[in-house]
């Protein structure tokens, strides 16, 4: 299948945007097992997984969220992380639906925690310039929901020691003073625990 594997994916592609919720429900479950079957075999169509899966977040529908979160899970699990994080960012960080945008934050979230902090904050060019600005950008959200999906990944990475210092580098100065408010009430909970 793998020589055929972009063919096959653009077909199920097609068939998760099909109207018949039980069709697109298959190809979503089909997609999840390409992705914990191929594992990074499947990294070529993390931006195309995610072009078609997030937009599904605003459906009204819960199982088809379900069926999206778990073939997103499984592309967050087993794609190269800096290749689910570009496809998460791409689609998701600037979308104008609240719900595509909450669920970019939690998987990120998702990711950082598959990652650790340490990774996260490796200095490694195009992924903590790209994940720190976004996550940033996110915990400013106007939507509830989505801030809290950020500010957890937050907390998560408040424990590393770098964390201050990469704001200051990635994050656009105007932001600044209060994604460090929002770290520093992190740090304080942290220790309070």
């Amino acid at each position: 299948m793998l020589p055929r594997l972009h063919d096959v994916c653009l077909a199920v592609y097609h068939e998760v945007k099909n109207l018949r919720s039980m069709v697109s429900r298959a190809a979503m479950v089909t997609l999840a097992h390409l992705h914990a079957h191929l594992g990074r075999g499947m990294d070529a169509e993390a931006e195309g997984t995610a072009q078609t899966l997030l937009p599904k977040a605003g459906e009204a529908s819960g199982f088809i969220r379900e069926d999206m979160e778990l073939a997103l899970g499984y592309m967050v699990l087993n794609v190269t992380p800096s290749r689910s994080m570009n496809a998460l960012i791409n689609t998701g960080l600037r979308h104008r639906n609240a719900a595509v945008r909450k669920t970019t934050a939690q998987f990120l979230e998702r990711l950082a925690e598959v990652m650790g902090a340490s990774r996260v904050l490796s200095g490694k060019k195009n992924l903590t310039d790209r994940f720190i600005h976004s996550i940033s950008c996110l915990a400013l959200d106007s939507a509830q929901e989505v801030r809290t999906h950020a500010r957890n990944t937050l907390a998560f990475l408040a424990s590393h020691p770098d964390l201050i210092k990469m704001v200051d580098r990635f994050v656009p100065q105007r932001d600044q003073g209060t994604v460090r408010d929002i770290i520093n009430k992190c740090q304080k909970n942290l220790r309070s625990k």
